[in-house]
């Protein structure tokens, strides 16, 4: 190991009591002061480490205003400033459950109660700068994800460090599961419990058996862990994992938003309560969650013009078949504005997919259909989010055969998770969005078949279209028979107003989606001309 003359330290921390007492114990323990660095801030910390390359950094869990030392964390990782070798230990005086339990969550290599002493903090450092010093390429394959290299590594080192025997097996279990070999992670984590008992092994279990499809096992094992450990966040991430794999996407969500009760803040935590969200249509609560996924990151590296196109799409969800639209449309043109400014080529795209999805929303079908068409023949969705809401626009406007497409591309996008359940969050989204296009499709079949087979009454034809102008509002087709029947046939549920605002919003879809040349050959001004009459019509009977 490094001797600690020879390392580089920062500490950040807002109260100088605090810098000045522990830097002081630091060079007492040998730490070179020259090579001892302090900051009161996130940005100043952020402002040394990209000039310093720190060997050790301590931080403090929170120090005032903006972002705290998980965020700093998550940024100093995103950023490439902190080395495979580097140590992060977080500190804090507040030793009560709802600081320490997002501690833990986070992983730092270790977390310090103040005020300290010199006697544990030595122990400590050195403890978590040789265990960093030696395991440093298996972080490194880990945060490549290059778990091939990363097992080979395992083997290798296990029969030189025996004490980290725990640590090397977590990190084999974890490279088995990314290259989806199950059974042998399977293998390892039931090995280590025949040695300790430790929760990670336990845990890793259950979602290795949810894998292999033995799902009760699974279940009862995740069930016992939350009787011994219902505030576990880990658990409840896992027991949320194993629901998933049943299909059983409200129980997931419950999970889920009790463990971020538990430990509030955790960004990807609140992503995949937003992506179940949406695949089950919840679209009120997926804006809700979103706008706290933006708040808890809003000085973040996540705060950036993709964390503000997703804002936009999560109003532009909301709005649809919501009393009110208006309102949420209107936000959401506020954002875009702002986004409009920005040079980033790579959002154009998206933005022209929002676009379409405002036009839609306005009753502007063919300026929608047009932008969409545009977009299809590009092939331009790269990742995940566009693509869905790409494929989800082509659902709700009814263009099924660029919707296949369009699904296509949403699983081509499902790139490699080191976060399984946002992996999974997303399959939901995807396994949603295609269930729903086909339930609609196997209804309208059923509903066709019944307009060509049965000898229906024009009173009874005309129900069953509105029926299914009720499911799919814009299929031009069905839109024009409701014209043409209610120039013959009233509706007998309906009341004179409603029957005007079908007739609006038909002719609205016919007008822009048949061209003119085609409503001249359909004779359609007559047929809606007659419409129109029949209401009028229905008007002086009322009134006799």
């Amino acid at each position: 190991m490094q001797s600690f003359q020879s390392l580089k330290l920062l500490i950040i921390d807002d109260a100088p009591t605090f810098l000045f007492t522990i830097r002081s114990m630091l060079v007492k323990l040998g730490f070179i002061e020259t090579n001892l660095f302090t900051a009161k801030s996130a940005k100043l910390a952020l402002d040394l480490a990209a000039n310093k390359q720190f060997d050790v950094i301590i931080c403090d869990y929170n120090f005032g205003l903006g972002m705290n030392g998980k965020q700093l964390f998550e940024e100093l990782k995103h950023l490439n400033l902190l080395t495979d070798k580097a140590a992060f230990i977080l500190v804090t005086g507040d030793n009560t459950a709802a600081t320490v339990r997002p501690i833990l969550e986070l992983k730092p290599d270790e977390y310090l109660l103040k005020p300290l002493n010199a006697v544990t903090l030595k122990q400590r450092l050195s403890i978590a700068i040789r265990r960093r010093e030696k395991l440093a390429t298996l972080f490194t394959a880990e945060r490549l994800l290059d778990a091939e290299t990363g097992l080979r590594l395992c083997d290798e080192m296990q029969p030189f460090y025996p004490e980290y025997y725990f640590v090397i097996e977590r990190f084999r279990g974890t490279f088995l599961t990314i290259l989806q070999r199950h059974e042998q992670a399977k293998g390892v984590y039931q090995s280590t419990l025949t040695k300790k008992e430790l929760d990670w092994a336990k845990v890793g279990l259950a979602n290795s058996l949810a894998c292999l499809g033995q799902v009760e096992e699974a279940e009862a094992l995740i069930n016992q862990l939350l009787l011994a450990a219902p505030m576990d966040t880990r658990v409840r991430t896992e027991a949320a994992h194993l629901q998933l794999k049943k299909s059983d996407i409200p129980a997931a969500i419950a999970h889920l938003e009790l463990a971020s009760k538990i430990v509030p803040g955790n960004s990807e935590r609140e992503l995949v309560i937003v992506n179940l969200c949406l695949s089950v249509e919840d679209y009120a609560q997926a804006l809700e969650r979103y706008k706290l996924y933006l708040d808890i990151n809003k000085e973040t590296y996540r705060n950036n013009d993709f964390s503000k196109l997703s804002l936009i799409r999560s109003l532009l969800y909301a709005a649809h078949n919501n009393p009110n639209k208006q309102a949420l449309i209107e936000e959401a043109k506020h954002h875009l504005r702002l986004l409009l400014g920005s040079n980033d080529e790579s959002i154009s795209n998206e933005i022209e997919l929002i676009k379409a999805h405002i036009s839609m929303e306005v009753g502007y079908y063919r300026s929608a259909l047009s932008i969409l068409r545009k977009l299809h023949n590009k092939k331009c969705f790269q990742h995940f989010y566009a693509a869905y809401h790409y494929a989800w626009l082509l659902n709700v406007m009814s263009v099924e055969n660029e919707f296949e497409q369009a699904i296509q591309w949403c699983g081509e996008s499902l790139g490699f998770e080191q976060n399984q359940i946002i992996f999974s969050s997303k399959v939901s989204m995807l396994d949603g969005l295609r269930d729903c296009n086909k339930a609609k499709k196997t209804w309208l079949k059923n509903k066709y078949q019944m307009v060509k087979d049965s000898h229906l009454d024009k009173l009874a034809l005309l129900e069953t279209y509105l029926l299914i102008n009720k499911k799919a509002p814009l299929l031009k087709t069905v839109c024009l028979n409701i014209i043409m029947t209610l120039a013959h046939v009233w509706p007998g549920q309906y009341g004179v107003n409603q029957v005007k605002v079908i007739i609006n919003r038909c002719d609205n879809v016919i007008k822009q989606l048949y061209s003119d040349e085609e409503l001249i050959k359909l004779e359609y001004q007559q047929h809606h001309q007659a419409a129109i009459d029949k209401c009028r019509s229905k008007i002086f009977e009322l009134t006799e």
